[in-house]
C-alpha cells in the first residue's frame, strides 16, 4: 500500500531524524485521497463501535486537511482546520466544544506524534481516552528511523523523546497502513 508515494533515498524528517525512505501523499489525486479516506473510515467505524462516536473533526496542516475535510464529509461531522505555525491559530475560529466532545485529530503521515501532541495542547483537550482518537494514513516505524544526530539538537532533541503523551497517541491511534 502507498507504493506509490513512497521514495527510497536519503532523507532527514522534520523531526530530524533520517531515513531511507519518505511518504509524499500530497502526490495522491483526489480520487485516491477520498478511496484512501473510504478505508480508513471503515477502521474508523470499526473503532467507534468499541470506543465511542466522533462528534469533531480537525485535520492537521497540510495533508491532514485533505483527509480530515473527506472524512468529515463522509461521517458527516463538523470539521476544522489545525495549522502547523502556533502563529497561525490565533486566526482560526473553532467554536468551543463541551468537555464531553470526542475528537477525531487526522494527519496524513504519523512518525513520532509530536503534530498530534501541539493539536492537543492548542486546542486544550484533556487528555483522556473518550475525548480523543487520533487518525492518520500511514503510521512510521520509529524503531527504523536514525536519531543518532538528532539528539545533539537541542531544537529537535524532544521530538524522539517518548513519553506517557506519545503512549497515549499509540492506544488511540488508528492508522490504515503501519510499516
Amino acid at each position: 500500500m502507498f507504493s506509490r508515494i513512497r521514495r527510497e533515498g536519503n532523507f532527514i524528517l522534520s523531526s530530524g531524524a533520517k531515513s531511507s525512505c519518505n511518504y509524499d501523499y500530497s502526490r495522491l489525486s483526489d480520487a485516491m485521497n477520498e478511496a484512501y479516506c473510504g478505508a480508513l473510515k471503515q477502521k474508523l467505524d470499526a473503532w467507534q463501535s468499541n470506543h465511542g462516536k466522533f462528534n469533531v473533526i480537525v485535520g492537521c496542516e497540510t495533508e491532514g486537511i485533505r483527509i480530515g475535510y473527506v472524512l468529515a464529509k463522509l461521517i458527516d461531522l463538523p470539521f476544522h482546520i489545525m495549522p502547523k505555525k502556533n502563529t497561525d491559530y490565533a486566526e482560526v475560529v473553532i467554536p468551543p466544544y463541551s468537555i464531553d466532545t470526542h475528537w477525531l485529530i487526522v494527519d496524513d503521515i504519523v512518525t513520532t506524534g509530536s503534530t498530534f501532541i501541539k493539536t492537543v495542547d492548542l486546542l486544550d483537550i484533556e487528555e483522556k481516552p473518550e475525548s480523543i482518537t487520533f487518525a492518520c494514513m500511514i503510521k512510521r516505524n520509529p524503531a527504523k528511523m536514525d536519531y543518532s544526530q538528532v539528539s545533539g539538537d537541542p531544537d529537535k532533541e524532544q521530538f524522539h523523546v517518548r513519553d506517557e503523551r506519545f503512549n497515549f497517541i499509540d492506544k488511540r491511534l488508528v492508522a490504515l497502513h503501519s510499516e
